[in-house]
């Protein structure tokens, strides 16, 4: 289980497989175990790295009072340093897609490509009031009912909300991994995130790397609309519309792994 120290801060991180590096850019409040079924993919071909952001996982929280999406950008390209890359394809959801493009514009020379996923450049003020509420009502609720009550509709079809099967297998996942997201280290991703919101129009144009945005055609928390704006920033971005909602990392992964892989195959050395 490794770590590295990353601008002072102590930061879990893990790799897997061999070949051109991909790094895997988590969303707000998520450990990198989430991108386990990416993971599982990607890594037959690819050496795929993942990295737990400040204040969630196994990475320490520290005595900062929010985390900025430069710093936590900064964090990436430190893990680059530290692992002896130059050059990674980089991919993020969410929260991670705002870190992902961050990236790319404080050291483009980093980012052999980028693939954002469910993410935004400039989110709406219901898309704000929600990451509020879900600051707010962490520090009052079981982790049991964050996960019930306040993240699940957000993150998962009708379709999948329905069965009360697949409902129950997520929770149980999401509840036995030993590392829970505390609300402190939600809050200071979401103030960080919050205050990044919007202010890097002018950058996220002049990204040169190549470029797909992909979002799940029923995400209501980070709409489509939201990534064909963005993609319409992005020269020569590609946008793609997938089944599932924000959660289509875990939904629709063969879908996803899938647009991935034919993205990065098609990346010229």
């Amino acid at each position: 289980m490794p770590f590295a120290t990353l601008n002072g801060n102590r930061a879990h991180y893990e790799t897997y497989g061999q070949g051109d590096p991909v790094l895997l850019v988590s969303g707000l409040g998520g450990p990198a175990v989430g991108w386990l079924l990416q993971v599982k993919d990607l890594s037959a071909r690819y050496q795929v790295i993942t990295l737990d952001n400040r204040g969630v996982g196994e990475t320490e929280r520290g005595d900062l009072p929010s985390y900025p999406t430069a710093l936590l950008a900064d964090d990436a390209a430190a893990l680059l340093d530290h692992l002896g890359v130059a050059r990674a394809h980089v991919v993020g959801a969410s929260m991670g897609g705002t870190i992902a493009m961050e990236l790319a514009i404080r050291h483009p020379k980093r980012v052999r490509s980028l693939s954002i996923c469910c993410s935004w450049a400039q989110g709406d003020a219901r898309f704000i009031d929600v990451l509020r509420s879900w600051m707010a009502l962490a520090p009052h609720l079981s982790l049991e009912d964050r996960f019930r009550h306040v993240l699940f509709p957000w993150l998962y079809t009708p379709a999948f909300l329905s069965d009360e099967a697949a409902v129950a297998e997520a929770l149980k996942r999401s509840l036995a991994y030993p590392h829970p997201t505390t609300p402190e280290g939600l809050t200071r991703q979401g103030q960080g995130l919050i205050a990044w919101n919007g202010t890097r129009l002018k950058e996220i144009r002049r990204i040169k790397a190549p470029t797909q945005i992909l979002v799940g055609k029923d995400d209501i928390l980070t709409p489509p609309a939201f990534s064909r704006a963005l993609a319409g920033m992005i020269p020569d971005a590609r946008f793609r519309i997938l089944p599932g909602a924000h959660a289509f990392l875990i939904e629709e992964a063969p879908r996803l792994n899938g647009a991935l892989m034919d993205f990065l195959k098609g990346i010229k050395k």
